[in-house]
């Protein structure tokens, strides 16, 4: 038996009827409010970028594998070199990224600090780790934070399946995206989920 439809799913078939007959074929899509594992999470991110789901999925479930872990860790990597890191099947950059998030990570006075400071103060603190783009923090925003409304232009997937219902021509800027976007607040994130789905099925 499905699960009804959320308010948020009610919003967005109200708000746009180019999405509405997307959710509606999708069902229900659960979307945790539990705030996640921040270093977990940003390895996660940076494992992901530039290469497909299913590439992504592959490199993390080998890597927590050789870990013995369901999550990663700083342990895991820290004792690493770049070199070695690398080995486990990542870029050198990927490598080097997950080096800069170690030293990040140790260098904030809480687990919880992230969270706790404003958005503004989250991108600027996360933009100065070597390799964390927009694309990155828009990520942790809606998978680590738990942010409701939040979209990601730089999403290639959320492009194309935006570009497929007609909802922006193809080879419009980031902005026009962006804009179109707005229709969806405050439940952006649940639109993005939505149109995902669309794209992985």
């Amino acid at each position: 038996m499905k699960k009804p439809l959320g308010k948020s799913e009610l919003f967005l078939i109200d708000n746009d009827k180019l999405l509405a007959p997307v959710i509606k074929r999708n069902g229900h899509i659960t979307f945790s409010n539990k705030k996640t594992d921040v270093f977990n999470e940003l390895v996660n991110i940076v494992i992901s970028q530039f290469i497909s789901t299913k590439a992504a999925k592959a490199i993390k479930q080998n890597m927590l594998s050789r870990f013995n872990e369901e999550i990663f860790k700083i342990k895991n990597f820290e004792n690493l070199s770049t070199l070695q890191i690398k080995k486990l099947g990542l870029s050198n950059n990927k490598a080097k990224s997950i080096k800069d998030i170690i030293a990040w990570n140790k260098s904030k006075p809480s687990k919880k600090y992230i969270f706790e400071i404003p958005k503004d103060e989250r991108e600027s603190e996360l933009k100065s780790i070597f390799g964390i783009g927009q694309w990155s923090i828009d990520m942790f925003e809606m998978f680590c934070v738990r942010n409701i409304n939040t979209f990601s232009s730089g999403d290639a997937a959320l492009r194309e399946a935006m570009t497929q219902l007609g909802m922006v021509e193809s080879g419009s800027s980031l902005d026009r995206y962006d804009k179109y976007s707005e229709k969806w607040s405050p439940y952006k994130t649940y639109a993005c989920l939505h149109l995902w789905h669309m794209i992985e099925s």
